[in-house]
């Protein structure tokens, strides 16, 4: 039986399922149709590993989606020993879960034989239908007023997308116009959400594209007069994206007032020490470091995905100044928190302790690894695209740096477009071993 065009089906159907998810409103636990597109998301990727499940752990990407198998069970063990309600452990399991089902989609469908494209392209169709989905949910449906909306207009996919607009400007040969449109809607999310934090995403992009083209010349993979065509690209590229922005700011004029005070006058920063956001992640680590030391077994292990925490009364009083001003109100909102952090880092080793913390540098230490790894081979794999090649460094450069200011753990897609990125070098690698197979 040939079961392509059913895996091919599926591959499809897990890429697309989830573009029109949305962040729900805190502590209502989604609602009945983003169960339904966790439910197909889960369907599709357990068609792909039935009908691909003997190349499911095929080498050298199969080490990776074992280790993170691994740490999978460690949680509930972790969440058992904890005695962590087994909703909120769930709950907080999904991202991480979801990029378990990534990598194993993604390595089914390269060992197998699928294109790189039939991965790729449902998750640049998603990714951006899911950007303006957001944008037009969080205004229109939720009714949130332009002036108060931020990070529910964020889709967890935009670092995706900026590395994608580097690599495709950067190592493309033609002009990238639908990756220069990808960013243009990435651009207009981040302008209208006041996201400080894009000017780091953007920036370690960026620097991942530059990494990426020296390591390309050496490589000797890219033809004469090739930088020249990419600095035409580039001057089209910042003058089409400030065209975005300044568009952006002339419809919704607020914009600019908000950025205006969120840069120089955020209120009640004359009488503070930090900005709000950074108050936010002291308070929340210092009580992390608190509730682990007082078992301090738990520095090893955890307290378990979805174990309550809090914010640290000594952060109160500035804290209260940014949001209720009310200091009473600002304790009891932060109390019982069990989102998984700002922090990727931090939330790591409240979650799971030393050992937890370990698999997640573990896992992006051989993802960027392996995606620079991978690269190698293009000097015996000429056809293959020299910017495919190296998107999952560069999106990795672009996700590295989002967790600095922000968890792209805390919603489910974050986990499913990161377990397809650090995955995808396995095309590159099946692609070379089958050149190298058939070579006479």
């Amino acid at each position: 039986m040939n079961v392509r065009l059913p895996l091919q089906i599926a591959v499809w159907v897990y890429g697309l399922s989830w573009a029109f998810d949305y962040r729900a409103a805190a502590d209502s636990g989604g609602s009945p149709v983003q169960y339904v597109f966790f439910a197909i998301t889960l369907a599709s990727a357990a068609v792909v590993v039935m009908l691909g499940f003997r190349r499911l752990f095929a080498l050298p990407m199969g080490w990776v989606t074992l280790g993170w198998m691994a740490y999978m069970a460690s949680t509930l063990v972790v969440a058992l020993l904890n005695h962590v309600e087994f909703t909120w452990y769930f709950r907080n399991a999904i991202p991480p879960l979801l990029l378990l089902t990534s990598l194993c989609v993604t390595q089914v469908a390269a060992a197998s034989g699928l294109s790189w494209r039939d991965v790729l392209w449902p998750l640049l169709i998603a990714s951006v239908v899911n950007v303006l989905w957001r944008i037009f949910y969080a205004l229109f449906v939720a009714g949130i007023p332009i002036e108060l909306v931020r990070v529910e207009l964020l889709s967890p996919c935009l670092p995706f997308l900026m590395g994608y607009l580097f690599c495709a400007l950067m190592l493309s040969r033609r002009m990238p116009w639908l990756a220069i449109f990808i960013g243009a809607v990435g651009t207009m999310s981040y302008v209208l959400s006041v996201t400080r934090s894009a000017v780091l995403i953007l920036g370690a992009a960026g620097f991942g594209a530059l990494v990426a083209l020296w390591l390309a010349r050496r490589e000797g993979v890219l033809p004469r007069g090739f930088g020249n065509v990419k600095l035409a690209h580039f001057l089209v590229m910042i003058g089409l994206l400030t065209g975005t922005a300044g568009v952006t700011a002339v419809a919704f004029p607020l914009v600019v007032e908000r950025w205006a005070e969120r840069l120089f006058n955020a209120a009640g920063a004359e009488s503070s020490s930090a900005d709000p956001s950074a108050l936010t992640r002291y308070a929340e680590t210092r009580a992390f470091y608190d509730l682990l030391s007082e078992e301090p077994m738990t520095w090893i292990y955890g307290r378990g995905l979805g174990a309550p925490y809090y914010w640290d009364e000594s952060y109160a009083v500035e804290l209260a100044q940014y949001t209720y001003g009310n200091e009473d109100l600002f304790r009891a909102e932060s109390r019982d928190i069990r989102f998984p952090g700002h922090s990727i880092w931090t939330y790591a080793v409240f979650s799971g302790g030393v050992i937890g913390g370990l698999f997640y540098v573990g896992l992006f230490a051989v993802a960027v690894g392996m995606s620079l790894h991978s690269t190698q081979l293009l000097r015996q794999v000429r056809d293959y695209p020299v910017e495919v090649a190296f998107l999952p460094f560069i999106v990795l450069m672009a996700f590295l740096s989002q967790s600095l200011t922000f968890n792209p753990f805390i919603e489910r897609c974050g986990g499913l477009v990161l377990g397809i990125v650090i995955g995808f070098p396995q095309f590159l690698y099946h692609h070379a071993w089958c050149q190298t197979r058939h070579r006479p």
